[in-house]
């Protein structure tokens, strides 16, 4: 009788892959360590290196194919890990106590440098995002973890009282660490100014549209943000700063000298001129955007992020 196909004899055929180990020299999936018997003659064997995951072709094959390789024995990443840093919530609403602690659990964890609170579209007049009550653990949480944060986004936010604003500021006076701020379409009125900034030696996002500041808050602004040389975007559109030439005045001041800047966001229907002539003789001209972007970039870089 013929023998069977890949034997010889009375032999019986060896498993595939050769030699007298099944499959993948060992129990599927398992270690490469010297205790595991490795195929006689080819076959795949899980790669070495722990992390890298896949099989490879042993040496003994004459091969080098490998499948999912690791080759360099470093760990996999772990999936997601592109967002490591990042903690971003959105319909945020801090009413009352425990309602923060999923994101007081996450900054205690540490490793966030990122941290991104949008509020929840409720009625903008009648129901607020934000309460002492609600805020109070938070505010206590990013005492803890104003060190690493480099990025803060409280967007679409309205505050029961412009006090509470100053409250999660707080921690963050002096930081050598945050380099951005957003506000965005929040409720600060002129009393929320975010005055705290001019200590933030780092910062170079400050992102104020729409945010109710008016001429009072916008110009508290400009006076926090004198001989903040690290600056680079300033947005303070939509604040109904009503043609004040006074804070355009404080502007030309703060941001005189200022060579790093890129962009300067402002109502297209104020006047100018002292901070265009400020900005012209930093040789930035260029950062002064008057009303409303034609790009989205910032909108872009977020989702690049998420």
């Amino acid at each position: 009788a013929p023998a069977p196909f890949g034997g010889g004899g009375s032999t019986a055929p060896a498993p595939f892959g050769g030699g007298g180990a099944p499959f993948g020299g060992g129990v599927f999936g398992g270690s490469s360590s010297a205790s595991t018997p490795a195929p006689a003659a080819g076959g795949f064997v899980p790669s070495a290196g722990g992390g890298g995951g896949g099989f490879s072709m042993p040496a003994a094959s004459g091969g080098g194919f490998t499948f999912g390789g690791g080759g360099g024995g470093a760990p996999a990443p772990a999936f997601g890990a592109a967002n490591s840093g990042v903690f971003k919530l959105e319909n945020v609403s801090l009413l009352k106590e425990g309602d923060a602690d999923p994101i007081v659990a996450a900054l205690q964890r540490g490793g966030i440098s990122r941290l991104v609170l949008r509020g929840a579209p409720v009625d903008y007049d009648e129901n607020p995002t934000m309460r002492a009550a609600g805020a109070a653990e938070l505010v206590e949480a990013l005492r803890s973890a104003a060190g690493q944060l480099r990025e803060v986004v409280f967007e679409g936010h309205r505050f029961e009282q412009p006090d509470i604003v100053a409250s999660l500021l707080g921690p963050f006076h002096g930081s050598t660490a945050l380099e951005v701020l957003d506000f965005t379409n929040s409720s600060l009125g002129p009393e929320g100014a975010p005055v705290e900034v001019g200590s933030c030696e780092k910062l170079r996002e400050l992102k104020l549209e729409d945010c109710e500041l008016g001429g009072d808050g916008c110009e508290a602004v400009a006076r926090a943000l004198s001989g903040l040389t690290s600056l680079e975007v300033l947005d303070l559109r939509n604040n109904d700063m009503d043609d004040s030439a006074e804070c355009v005045a404080l502007l030309a001041e703060a941001l005189r000298g200022n060579a790093r800047l890129k962009k300067v966001a402002l109502d297209e229907d104020l006047d100018v001129e002292a901070l265009r002539e400020a900005l012209r003789e930093a040789g930035v001209e260029a950062a002064l955007h008057l009303g409303e972007d034609d790009d989205e970039d910032d909108d872009e870089d977020d989702d690049e992020d998420d």
